[in-house]
């Protein structure tokens, strides 16, 4: 991929901004926290990347970016930054609970493990965890994701490297990237694409009982 690139961040806890200062080394790119992004900056650049801090699947910061979505889609990257090790499940479940459907399919997702500590949290954050790891210890055994919590919120897990986000890099670099490290974009030619829209522009003037299905056909 060529072209130059803009990164737009969420950081909450600041390791995100440290992963975009990585991307900034490894790619020469600028960067923009959301909070100060406009949409006129996107005329300069010819590929954008959305990177964010995760609340459950969903990326933090999205709500006020998703605007320009609809202009950059087909030149849009977007990751996810989390506390959770990797898993090849998450760039999907990212993808579906951050963009809209009507984008979704064009789409790259990428998700990164970021890092953990219960000192950081707000007082409520505080006391949503810690309820919540009590309740997990009471059920006995827990399972991966339960037991890095519980351990998380006694010792801070700090998992930002350059390898962990560097089949990204590879990725806005144009190299081939194996499809199990994130959620390529189901649709890339022109014709497919025309297609899609057709059946978008279709279902919204569909008879109400012909809307569900073809909704459900786009979704697949």
């Amino acid at each position: 991929m060529k072209g130059r690139l803009l990164i737009v961040f969420y950081s909450k806890y600041g390791y995100t901004k440290r992963y975009v200062d990585i991307l900034g080394n490894a790619l020469g790119c600028d960067a923009v926290a959301v909070d100060y992004f406009k949409p006129a900056m996107l005329a300069d650049y010819d590929r954008v990347l959305y990177i964010g801090s995760l609340r459950g699947s969903s990326i933090n910061g999205m709500k006020k970016f998703s605007p320009a979505v609809e202009h950059i889609y087909k030149k849009l990257t977007v990751c996810g930054v989390g506390a959770l090790p990797f898993d090849p499940s998450y760039p999907d479940r990212i993808k579906e609970a951050s963009i809209s459907v009507l984008y979704e399919k064009f789409v790259p997702v990428f998700y990164v493990q970021g890092g953990f500590c219960y000192d950081e949290l707000g007082r409520i954050e505080k006391m949503q965890m810690a309820t919540r790891v009590a309740q997990m210890s009471k059920q006995g055994e827990l399972d991966g994701t339960e037991k890095f919590f519980a351990d998380a919120v006694k010792t801070p897990v700090d998992e930002v490297k350059q390898a962990n986000i560097q089949p990204l890099i590879d990725y806005l670099e144009g190299k081939d990237v194996d499809k199990d490290l994130y959620s390529p974009p189901e649709i890339t030619d022109e014709s497919e694409e025309k297609q899609f829209f057709d059946e978008i522009e279709q279902a919204a003037k569909a008879p109400e009982n012909k809307q569900k299905a073809l909704k459900k056909k786009l979704l697949k």
